[in-house]
């Protein structure tokens, strides 16, 4: 311990002389006559040169060629005085990270870099150089938290929130992605909401989903829908979900909002929506796809029963059993093939009476085999094709009397006329020489909607 008292006490007795030395600089620099400081100051390091590194030279070089800068007729004379200034004042903040110094004897260095850092950014901002831009500002923001940090300003503001918006757009614009998010926290997290700081919220969850941080997007998704509670940040949250979680997570997440009976109109939409195209990506099974498209049905049909007139949300739900049913009616072609395939096939019957009776029981064995394949798909069948045209039509009840379509309610409405021939094309084929009745209807169901095609082009 002992020791460590005595290190401590060289240390001060050192600083102590080492500010001696620059007595007579300081006394000129407190008078102004910054001259006659450089000729004392150059005088004290030609003989002892090892007090350049000190932080009191640091300090007083940047502090002698502030005030030439200042002066037009010096500025002249030392046209590298901003130079010196950023060169000293680098090298002091590195050699007394307390700013003793400056505390003490004036923080004119650290504004001068602050001011001229900022107006040179705001020109190459102004210019769209964007990466000059960003280096001028990110150098503001380094010195005005200094500046804020140890109340050097007659402002009691905590940063310069202006240097700041500039730095993040700077950097943005730039393709900083790292540094403008690290702008754009710390204006969040200090609670800055104006009209024009929208798109700061809206470009940090966008960057937090590519980067995959779950819990810091949950933090910012809830700060950005307190501070604009009249935006809708619902997508934002989709679409994180829809590209950073697993199937099994995505299905769990609905289901348990669903349990907690929290999830509104706009999030049910969006989860039909994303579950819709789901099942289209990229190596997803069948089981899944199936998964996604029960799933999207359950979502928009919850959507309906928020607004019956949601015509989008009824016409996703009869596609959603559309598709069902097209998986399954392939199904029973792929059946109807095998069966044709195995008929086509099909050896020559022995002529041993005995060996023939086998071998055509094994034969309709076969066949039947395949034939209750179909028999079974029947039923799920006509459950699908009577729910696509249920909500195919309830989607297009919504839209045809109205005078005026727009693009959305046109396009719907196009399509919906088809699918509905379509499926009801089936219904009649399916009848044709078995139910009389039923074909008639079906085929009056058919002409309807297929002399409408031409309407909604």
């Amino acid at each position: 311990m002992k020791k460590v008292i005595g290190f401590l006490c060289i240390l001060f007795a050192f600083q102590h002389v080492t500010a001696q030395e620059f007595k007579k600089v300081q006394t000129n620099v407190v008078i102004n006559k910054f001259d006659a400081a450089k000729e004392e100051y150059d005088k004290i390091l030609a003989k002892k040169p090892a007090l350049s590194t000190t932080a009191e030279a640091y300090f007083w070089k940047a502090r002698i060629f502030s005030g030439f800068n200042k002066d037009a007729a010096m500025a002249t004379k030392y046209p590298n005085a901003y130079d010196q200034i950023k060169t000293n004042l680098d090298a002091y903040i590195k050699a007394d990270p307390t700013f003793a110094i400056a505390k003490e004897f004036g923080q004119d260095p650290f504004f001068d870099v602050y001011v001229k850092s900022f107006k040179d950014g705001v020109t190459s901002f102004n210019s769209k150089s964007w990466k000059v831009a960003a280096a001028n500002f990110d150098m503001a923001v380094f010195y005005s938290d200094i500046i804020f940090s140890q109340n050097w300003s007659s402002s009691k503001q905590k940063f310069d929130t202006t240097s700041i918006i500039y730095a993040g757009y700077s950097n943005q614009n730039a393709g900083n992605v790292d540094a403008t998010i690290a702008y754009y926290k710390k204006l969040i997290d200090n609670k800055i909401v104006t009209p024009e700081l929208l798109d700061v919220y809206r470009y940090l969850l966008i960057q937090l989903t590519t980067k995959k941080d779950k819990a810091t997007f949950d933090t910012y998704y809830k700060i950005s829908e307190a501070a604009y509670p009249k935006e809708s940040w619902v997508e934002y949250r989709t679409d994180y979900i829809e590209k950073n979680l697993s199937i099994d997570e995505k299905v769990k997440l609905y289901d348990d909002m669903i349990a907690a009976g929290s999830p509104t109109a706009l999030e049910l939409q969006m989860f039909g929506d994303m579950f819709m195209t789901g099942k289209n990506a990229e190596g997803v099974s069948k089981a899944n796809e199936d998964l996604y498209i029960a799933k999207a049905t359950d979502a928009y049909k919850r959507v309906f029963g928020t607004n019956n007139q949601n015509f989008a949300a009824a016409f996703n739900i009869g596609i959603g059993y559309y598709n069902q049913f097209s998986a399954l009616d392939e199904k029973v072609g792929e059946n109807i093939k095998a069966l044709q395939a195995l008929n086509a096939n099909r050896p020559p019957a022995p002529k041993d009476p005995k060996k023939k009776a086998a071998f055509d029981a094994q034969t309709k064995a076969q066949q039947d085999s395949v034939k209750k394949l179909n028999t079974v798909l029947e039923a799920p069948i006509k459950e699908k094709l009577d729910g696509a045209i249920e909500w195919i039509e309830k989607a297009y009840g919504v839209i045809k009397d109205k005078q005026k379509l727009e693009r959305a309610e046109k396009n719907v409405a196009s399509r919906s006329v088809d699918f509905l021939a379509t499926l009801y094309a089936y219904k009649r084929d399916k009848a044709r020489g078995k139910d009389q009745k039923a074909y008639d209807e079906f085929d009056a169901k058919f002409n309807q909607y297929d002399k409408l095609h031409e309407k909604y082009q």
